[in-house]
């Protein structure tokens, strides 16, 4: 069984790197490098490191939220908890190599730990939806927040509470708002209908002005309470949770363009897949950021030219 699964893995990177295109796959394989450079390098600095280790874990954390397989592991594998600890792991092993050469001993702690905790986020074999008050708040055309407040709207009712009542704790607050940001990262999975999108009527501009801006009003809406609450108790370090806002409202309009940019109706494409876990990655190292705000603008000319197809009787 374990052969096989593995073997199906395989298949599926494969089929994954074929869809993507050879041009793209090199260019990835580039961007690798130079992530792979710079986590090398960062991963030295004992102060930056552990925030790697946050950075892999939000990463991990919406690969768990999105990954379908779940209920297939479940029926399949008596112990199939044991295979997505050691899928993270194999995942995690470019990171954990990093900090083992450089003895970064609370960073592999943070990882260690944080993996076998995020396995038992799971939300594709739960069949019941969770409706709440806030859906009445949610504009009808934010179909990714509909959804994913429905599917998660307990985790982030309980993170959202934990930080607010524990604000007193110097680290609950950033914690809190990273967490919130990778769940709404997660939102956008999976593309909608060509006839949703079609029902926007707008041309492909002022589709993306929608989006972008109903994702940094939903998004501020949740976070804005915490990061201004945190300077009561944590005055000299008022600027914390600000930063941490500002890069995760980057990586949040960075989404809407990856999904826009590689998008077919009905499919959650491979490629929008990697591209925002490189996105969160590079948020979280600020040397690599501008590589971030660089593929933002490119990804905008991109989606335009890429819903051109779909919406091009919008256009005026």
């Amino acid at each position: 069984m374990v052969k096989t699964l593995l073997q199906i893995r395989l298949k599926q990177l494969y089929r994954g790197a074929t869809d993507i295109g050879i041009i793209r796959s090199l260019f990835l394989l580039c961007l690798a490098g130079f992530l792979g450079s710079a986590l090398f390098m960062k991963s030295a600095d004992q102060t930056f490191s552990p925030y790697i280790g946050l950075a892999l874990l939000g990463v991990l954390i919406m690969i768990q939220i999105s990954r379908r397989d779940k209920l297939f592991l479940k029926t399949h594998f008596s112990n199939y908890k044991f295979f997505l600890i050691a899928e993270y792991l194999i995942i995690s092993a470019p990171v954990l190599f990093c900090m083992f050469y450089h003895f970064q001993l609370l960073s592999i702690a943070i990882i260690l730990a944080g993996i076998p905790l995020l396995i038992h986020i799971d939300k594709s074999t739960k069949h019941k939806t969770a409706r709440s008050f806030l859906h009445k708040w949610i504009p009808d055309d934010c179909i990714e927040w509909k959804a994913g407040v429905r599917s998660q709207y307990y985790l982030m009712a309980i993170v959202w509470i934990v930080g607010i009542v524990t604000s007193f704790y110097i680290s609950s607050v950033p914690i809190a708002i990273f967490i919130l940001g990778i769940v709404s990262l997660s939102f956008f999975d999976k593309n909608e209908s060509y006839q949703i999108l079609m029902s926007y009527e707008r041309g492909p501009r002022k589709l993306l002005q929608l989006k972008i801006g109903r994702q940094i009003k939903l998004f501020s809406a949740i976070v804005i309470p915490m990061v201004l609450l945190f300077p009561f108790f944590h005055p000299e370090y008022w600027y914390i949770p600000v930063v941490e806002y500002l890069i995760l409202l980057t990586l949040q309009i960075y989404v809407v363009l990856v999904k826009y940019a590689f998008y077919e109706p009905n499919i959650k494409s491979p490629a929008v897949s990697i591209f925002v876990s490189i996105g969160v990655m590079g948020g979280m190292i600020p040397i690599l950021l501008p590589v971030v705000l660089l593929l933002i603008l490119w990804f905008y000319f991109k989606s335009i030219d890429n819903l051109n197809f779909y919406l091009d009787d919008f256009n005026s």
